[in-house]
């Protein structure tokens, strides 16, 4: 994810641009009776003032009589966050977590499961039509995860803090003391950390290997590092990852240096009270930015990786390296995406934003060749690592950036141009220039996977004047998150 992604903005221009005149905007802090139309991008559900004004309502859901506070207004909508609701749609839950709110880790709780899945494809359905101005897009259902919807996630990042969220009942009672904190961020406040003493996202060991290193950094006094509050602090993320196919289990801590007798100590007390645990790893960032990537990495117990796997191909996975984090579920994504390709025995397969290689290994076996194209280094030497670890001989990886590389004529010239690609970009999209270069390629099918539809149905609104959207698969990636991942169809017009 970017953290510049504009993607909300599109989604809620392209609602708000219906009402063609510009109406007073409301005053922040402003309290507004509105009934909900309809549930709309990021988890918001969408209302109207009495005279038309679009506002996005934070925690209700379509279809709902409620009173919502506006804490931001804009020329054509505005945004609240529900104080009130007056009379509950059917699709409401009661969420299961005690942080379910200020919590940033997910925002669906209060729907149920059956319709999230719903509203995903409906956003689907929304965003193609208002933004990728195609009428009546051909969306199947939402494909959603096989059993309960919790502890999915392979991969957890933690934050240590000083200065925690305080939850409403602690402000209550006024005694608190301690502010120290291991946990997720506050919604929208990378400044706030809650004490998270458990999460229904990751494996349920998460939470324990959580509470162990909370109680360790606490006693160890050595303090949270914070740029500017406290550069001597010691302690700065804790990273949980599991397999969705072994018993393995890492964490890896993050500090900002290497003190040999603090980790052995860490080490053995987490053995002790979490047997589980297969690996330790201690990265070590130094510097000011607050990344859990460190420069460095102390192998602290066991290997230092996890296997895992995705189809007929294993993968070593280190304490940086990028993979899936929802193991089942990707599966399936890359089922979707191999069939929407119709692959053939004699195609020349071009995989754009091609990461650790994972979709590039899937389809290799049903290709004559595979071109992997990914600007990130590392993430390329783990691809030709996963490659040469699965005996994949016919793939070729090149780091670079995309839109440079496919517009150079020399490295056009290079390669054998696509029969057909697969491309999955990041939630910004595709750069102008690289979708103006895929049509110049004009491979005869492309598979286009996003994680952020809106951005998905502005390029492929570019793409259609030489492509047909045949048909769009969305697929629950992160079930209680407003995320949804979604597969599209291409075929060259003839």
């Amino acid at each position: 994810m970017t953290l510049n992604d504009e993607s909300p903005n599109i989604a809620h221009e392209a609602v708000a641009i219906e009402t063609s005149e510009r109406l007073p905007k409301p005053a922040r802090g402003e309290r507004l009776r509105l009934h909900t139309d309809s549930f709309a991008f990021e988890g918001k559900a969408v209302a109207r003032r009495h005279d038309g004004y679009v506002v996005f309502v934070e925690g209700a859901l379509g279809q709902e009589d409620v009173t919502a506070e506006v804490f931001k207004a804009k020329g054509r909508y505005a945004e609240a966050k529900l104080i009130e609701v007056h009379q509950a749609s059917p699709d409401r839950a009661t969420p299961p977590c005690p942080y379910y709110g200020p919590c940033g880790g997910c925002a669906l709780q209060h729907m149920t499961y059956p319709a999230q899945l719903k509203a995903k494809r409906q956003q689907v359905v929304d965003l193609f039509e208002r933004i990728g101005k195609i009428e009546s897009p051909n969306v199947h259902e939402t494909i959603g995860v096989e059993g309960e919807p919790f502890f999915y996630r392979n991969k957890m990042e933690f934050s240590f803090s000083e200065e925690r969220w305080l939850m409403d009942e602690e402000i209550a009672t006024g005694d608190v003391v301690d502010r120290f904190a291991l946990g997720l961020h506050v919604r929208e406040r990378f400044d706030r950390v809650i004490d998270t003493n458990t999460c229904l996202l990751p494996s349920p060991i998460a939470p324990k290997i959580v509470n162990f290193t909370r109680e360790f950094a606490r006693e160890s006094g050595l303090g949270v590092f914070g740029p500017d509050k406290n550069p001597d602090g010691f302690f700065r993320f804790l990273i949980t990852r599991t397999s969705g196919h072994t018993d393995d289990v890492m964490v890896n801590i993050v500090t900002s240096r290497y003190e040999k007798g603090v980790m052995e100590q860490y080490r053995d007390g987490l053995l002790k009270t979490v047997p589980e645990v297969t690996t330790i790893v201690n990265n070590i960032n130094g510097r000011r930015a607050q990344v859990a990537l460190g420069d460095s990495e102390e192998l602290i117990y066991g290997e230092g990786f996890i296997t895992d796997r995705i189809g007929p191909n294993s993968y070593r996975i280190s304490a940086n390296s990028f993979f899936q984090t929802n193991t089942r579920q990707a599966e399936r994504l890359y089922q979707i995406a191999c069939d929407f390709a119709e692959l053939k025995q004699e195609d020349t397969l071009w995989d754009l934003y091609c990461g650790a290689g994972t979709i590039s290994l899937f389809v290799a076996a049903k290709v004559k060749h595979v071109l992997g194209i990914e600007l990130a280094e590392s993430a390329v030497r783990d691809a030709r690592a996963n490659a040469a670890s699965n005996k994949v001989e016919h793939v070729e990886f090149v780091a670079s950036d995309l839109r440079k590389a496919i517009t150079s004529p020399e490295f056009i010239a290079e390669h054998a141009l696509p029969d057909v690609m697969i491309i999955d970009p990041p939630r910004s999209g595709m750069h102008p220039d690289v979708v103006r270069e895929v049509l110049s390629l004009a491979p005869k099918r492309i598979a286009y996977i996003s994680c952020n539809p809106a951005t998905q149905a502005r390029d492929i609104e570019m793409l259609s004047e030489r492509y047909e959207l045949v048909e769009l698969q969305p697929v629950d990636m992160f079930p209680q998150t407003f995320h949804i991942e979604c597969v599209a169809k291409l075929r060259w017009r003839a």
